[in-house]
């Protein structure tokens, strides 16, 4: 059965990753590119909870960490993007120092050692991508791949049902019994996050190379359509307004051509959609918005005192559920027979990142979503990155806008793909060609 392969999964990546490395060579490229085409298989856990649940990204990151440290060290001074790292060191202060004033600091350092793969991979894609002018164009093709197989797991999990999956037990999301509608959750263990990855990732199909042919346009698009259905069968209803809102910043910043293919294959999606009239959660839960919004609204002013009683350095990395069961046991769920379940996240993202590391960490944190976002803004319009720009613009504030809902990086895939976004912004290719784009014709 699939779901006895989360014990085999693991260990296939890690022997896959020594293959890769041996052929493809032990270098920077073959990391990332590693990280990037196996995305699915990054957050599979090594070990259980009490060995630390180390996964298989913490493993190949350590790898390339300890094998490719002169590469990790070089400063190149045509990077001129210091100031990340310096965020980064100021980030990682907070959370060694959150650990100390937290009443659980053995949890808040585990946590610590939990964002140094992130920021390994982040450092040398981002400097792989200076060094060599293709590898943006390689990395790119790299996260379709790892996004063809999640998207197309979702749709055959939708024609065979939930126990085509590889988690021995699904999040209770999964299914409404209300309702009486599945959420389908691909190769993830909880839907929303489908639903987030999904959205976030499916704007890579409008970037088609300017040379490609229109073969290679029309399956990128096809895909971009078959996304808006993935997304619908997950049933998240954050992650699909963060995609509408992402397509109309396609609309109103990509060029005139990509204008109209965007709207029609997001026509085209919804006509699927309606079509095979899937039960999808993201319209049929509306009749309940408002009590949802009152429940998450209860819960996020709770999250906001916390922070208001620990301003500077938060509760400590990780330790939510911890603090919730000590000093705010009203924060639970009745899953049944009396079974309580407390909160580990105040269903908001970026309500669990102040409360943890309080406010100058939730500051960082912001810092590293607006700082990428206002230059790709500003770059696109000064003229100097093209129109296509946009698209991971819109990806990047698509994910923003669920996040508001549910803190979804816990999951090193859609950390991934979000922290790809970014390095796809800061590494845009300077825009050289003023025939295709520059024209008023096209805007």
């Amino acid at each position: 059965m699939l779901d006895k392969l989360i014990y085999i999964l693991p260990g296939v990546a890690l022997l896959l990753f020594a293959f890769y490395i041996y052929f493809k060579g032990n270098s920077v490229s073959s990391f990332v590119l590693f990280v990037l085409f196996f995305l699915p298989f990054m957050d599979l856990k090594v070990t259980n909870e009490a060995w630390g649940g180390i996964k298989v990204f913490d493993v190949v990151s350590v790898y390339a960490l300890i094998f490719l440290l002169k590469e990790f060290t070089v400063i190149n001074h045509d990077n001129p993007n210091g100031f990340y790292f310096f965020l980064f060191v100021c980030f990682a202060s907070i959370v060694l120092l959150g650990g100390l004033a937290s009443d659980f600091p053995s949890r808040a350092y585990l946590n610590f050692f939990k964002v140094l793969p992130i920021f390994i991979f982040a450092r040398f894609y981002l400097t792989e991508c200076y060094k060599d002018p293709t590898f943006f164009g390689r990395s790119i093709k790299a996260l379709k791949v790892a996004y063809l197989f999640s998207l197309s797991f979702v749709l055959i999990q939708a024609i065979v049902g939930l126990k085509f999956t590889w988690y021995p037990q699904l999040s209770p999301n999964t299914v409404d019994p209300i309702f009486k509608i599945n959420r389908y959750p691909g190769v993830f263990y909880d839907s929303q996050a489908s639903g987030q990855y999904l959205a976030l990732g499916s704007f890579l199909f409008l970037y088609v190379e300017s040379n490609a042919s229109r073969r290679e346009y029309l399956l990128n698009y096809l895909v971009f359509v078959l996304a808006i259905v993935g997304i619908s069968l997950a049933g998240s209803r954050a992650a699909f307004g963060g995609f509408a809102l992402g397509v109309v910043i396609v609309f109103f910043m990509a060029a005139k051509r990509y204008r109209v293919h965007g709207v029609v294959a997001a026509i085209a999606g919804y006509l699927i959609f309606t079509f095979i009239s899937v039960q999808t959660g993201v319209f049929d839960r509306t009749k309940n918005i408002s009590e949802d919004l009152i429940f998450r609204q209860s819960i996020w002013k709770e999250a906001f005192e916390i922070s208001k009683k620990h301003p500077w350095l938060g509760i400590g990395s990780g330790n939510y559920q911890n603090y919730v069961i000590r000093h705010a046991q009203g924060q639970y769920l009745e899953v049944a027979d009396g079974q309580l379940v407390y909160f580990d996240q105040p269903e908001n993202g970026y309500l669990k990142i102040m409360s943890e590391t309080g406010f100058i960490g939730f500051g960082i944190f912001v810092l590293f979503l607006l700082i990428p976002l206002f230059k790709g803004l500003i770059y696109y319009f000064k003229g100097i990155y093209d129109r296509k720009v946009a698209f991971f613009i819109a990806s990047l504030i698509s994910w923003a806008v669920a996040f508001n809902t549910v803190y979804s990086i816990y999951d090193y895939r859609i950390l991934i793909m979000a922290v790809s976004m970014l390095i796809l912004i800061i590494c845009y290719p300077v825009y050289e060609d003023d025939v295709e784009y520059i024209p008023e014709a096209e805007a």
